[in-house]
């Protein structure tokens, strides 16, 4: 049975009640000055069972909590990949050469490359800035923000961009990270490479990894194949980043004797084919039912997910009930590694 905490004025009132012997002049006062005493010491009595668990402590807490389980906060991470090098022949593009994208965001080249015969050579850069920001699609283009001798500028991303680029870990994901390994030290001690701590291993290894996907015995009896999934990116595939950094993490932290891979999941488009009423059929609703039904298939991100036609209505319903849903027809489960995604939106 939860404890009601009792507000101010019924401490008051229950306080005045019980000095109901003493004259008004000198009750008013006491009451008052009692009231504000006890209202404090509840107030700091709630505050303190509040720090007791990493689920409800303040912020400030949950920084002890978490170094008690080691379980750091994500920090932003940086857009990585490579730009093809043109220019003449024997030209050196050196490390830590600055080049400038169009978002305005600098970037840095990791190791030194020289023009030389044969293929067009690859430097590989990293942005300066953490966080999504610095993400860029294949082609675009840097510039040399100090022209280099030889070297020609602007540069251009090879496939698949520079990707990886990440914000910094939210304070509700960080908690219940730490929630999770502190109930699993309470309840078995430590992590031992179950499919569960597979999973908080992926997470924990960078900040867009939403959900994780893990197979036993796909590649033959033994091996583990875990799939990260990331639901800020297109058909919640990981990038070549984040597959090393999940791989990175397990490669330190899981069991010395375990076999592992890591692999991007198998996506599995839903298509969605909508007929909404001429009053409500605008561009503003289209959109927001887009949005709604995306956030009902993100939602599901278990290896026995199941997406089910109540779900699809209930998301539209939350925009108009005034429609007809021609497709899908019948619920969705995925197969072994498939993540489902977001395909087609037909409006008849």
């Amino acid at each position: 049975m939860d404890y009601a905490r009792p507000s101010y004025p019924d401490l008051y009132a229950r306080i005045m009640a019980d000095l109901a012997a003493l004259p008004a002049v000198l009750r008013g006062p006491l009451a008052t000055a009692w009231a504000q005493a006890c209202h404090g010491q509840h107030g700091h009595l709630f505050w303190i069972d509040q720090q007791c668990s990493p689920l409800t402590c303040e912020l400030e807490r949950l920084y002890d909590w978490a170094a008690l389980y080691d379980v750091d906060r994500l920090p932003a991470v940086q857009a990585s990949g490579q730009v093809y090098v043109s220019g003449n022949m024997g030209a050196a593009l050196l490390a830590d050469t600055k080049l400038r994208g169009a978002n305005g965001l600098d970037y840095t080249v990791r190791a030194a490359v020289t023009i030389t015969g044969g293929s067009t050579p690859i430097a590989a850069i990293v942005c300066a800035t953490p966080g999504p920001v610095g993400n860029l699609p294949a082609g675009a283009k840097l510039t040399l923000i100090d022209p280099v001798p030889g070297i020609a500028s602007p540069l251009e991303i090879t496939a698949p961009g520079l990707t990886g680029g990440a914000a910094e870990e939210s304070v509700d994901a960080w908690r219940h990270r730490v929630a999770e390994e502190w109930r699993v030290v309470v309840s078995r001690g430590a992590r031992s490479g179950k499919d569960d701590d597979y999973r908080f291993w992926a997470k924990s290894a960078h900040p867009g990894v939403t959900g994780v996907l893990v197979q036993r015995h796909v590649l033959g009896v033994g091996p583990v194949l875990v799939r990260p999934i990331c639901n800020a990116l297109p058909d919640r595939l990981p990038t070549p980043a984040i597959i090393d950094a999940v791989a990175a993490k397990l490669q330190d932290i899981a069991p010395a004797t375990a076999d592992w891979r890591v692999a991007p999941p198998i996506p599995r488009p839903v298509d969605v084919s909508l007929h909404l009423a001429p009053a409500i059929d605008t561009a503003g609703n289209r959109a927001a039912v887009e949005t709604a039904i995306r956030a009902a298939i993100l939602f599901e991100d278990g290896e026995s997910a199941v997406l089910g036609m109540a779900e699809i209505d209930v998301a539209i319903a939350t925009i108009s009930s005034q429609y007809t849903r021609f497709a899908p027809t019948a619920d969705i489960a995925v197969l072994p590694g498939e993540a489902l995604t977001l395909g087609n939106i037909t409006w008849i």
